[in-house]
């Protein structure tokens, strides 16, 4: 039989004076809830990594209308971020198969009078090469540009000019190496912050996840704990009630002086409060906050990824379900929700 570990439930009594309570809000490293935080600078309309230009230009141009811009001039700024944001953004650790593709179609095409293909598919087969590095937007240009390519290969006719063309991009190897740095960039926009120059120094992210087993281990041995959203909204409720808005911690208990909670929300969709983008699949009842860190030494610490999410620390009871995770269980179950954060975008 494999290993079970126990599920308990978090209960917080009905008094709302009741000694339950989150006193604490900490910056951690490795958030218990695996979800981190976002940090925002005073600019909001940089694009973030691995956000795409048809995502980003739509929201650039809103905000600076909103802020006054004429249209024209709207466009134009976004346009200069998006092409200065990305500019010395490049990679070059494409498979050496996707370089050999590219030597092999140049000398095919050259074997028939270099007929097969536009300037830019040879300047592109000679970058891959060459092993040169290719910008975002270049590599989503080649995932695109194989995509449709594929059809048209056939590797037993080496003068047709549907063969040489995808050769000279690389081919397969090419074309999972781009798809695989696409979903590698955007999940890291997904889950991670993005951090700009002018630093507005917030850092918004869920605190608590309703319904979220959270893997435990102490003297009592392993066992998972879950909130359920009546129980995380008691909380909330006296976490406000008593101000502890400011009470934030980091490093095993140090107090976080210059920090302080300034808004504060419970998931609720029936009543249009939704989660923020990258957390679409949190459960109703799930807690989200936002934090003005105006300590220099702490916003050090979330820039250079020391902090990454929210731990809350407080006094709770708990209560045996009678449910159980297997350790397989547990381990299926991260592996779909990275895999569904993935999707998502």
């Amino acid at each position: 039989m494999k290993d079970q570990i126990p599920i308990y439930k978090m209960l917080i009594s009905d008094d709302i004076d009741g000694e339950e309570e989150v006193d604490f809000v900490a910056l951690v490293e490795s958030p218990a809830i695996q979800r981190n935080f976002l940090a925002f600078s005073e600019q909001f309309v940089e694009p973030s990594q691995g956000e795409r230009k048809e995502d980003f230009m739509p929201r650039c141009i809103e905000y600076m209308i909103n802020e006054g811009k004429e249209s024209e001039q709207a466009v134009a700024i976004c346009s200069s971020q998006w092409e200065g944001k990305f500019e010395d953004q490049s990679f070059n650790d494409y498979p050496q198969s996707a370089k050999d593709n590219a030597e092999r179609g140049i000398r095919l095409n050259e074997a028939i009078g270099n007929k097969c293909a536009t300037q830019v598919g040879k300047v592109r087969a000679t970058q891959i090469m060459k092993g040169e590095n290719l910008s975002m937007e270049t590599i989503r240009r080649t995932y695109s540009y194989l995509s449709r390519a594929a059809e048209y290969y056939n590797p037993d006719d080496t003068e047709a000019c549907g063969t040489i063309s995808y050769l000279l991009w690389g081919g397969e190897p090419m074309l999972r190496w781009a798809e695989s740095k696409m979903k590698q960039m955007e999940f890291k926009a997904h889950l991670s912050f993005s951090v700009q120059d002018e630093d507005q120094r917030i850092v918004s992210g869920p605190l608590m996840i309703a319904d979220l087993p959270i893997y435990r281990r102490d003297e009592d041995g392993e066992y998972y704990v879950t909130f359920s959203s009546d129980e995380i909204k008691k909380i909330v409720q006296r976490f406000f009630k008593k101000g502890n808005q400011a009470k934030v911690n980091f490093e095993q208990g140090k107090k976080g002086d210059g920090v302080y909670m300034f808004e504060s929300y419970i998931i609720d969709r029936e009543r249009g409060v939704n989660p923020p983008k990258g957390f679409e699949d949190v459960a109703n009842g799930s807690w989200f906050g936002s934090f003005k860190v105006e300590n220099e030494s702490l916003w050090k610490k979330v820039k250079d990824g020391t902090f990454k999410g929210f731990s809350v620390e407080g006094l709770f009871k708990y209560e045996k379900t009678g449910d159980v995770l297997t350790k397989d269980e547990e381990i299926m179950s991260q592996i779909f929700k990275i895999l569904s954060q993935i999707e998502q975008k």
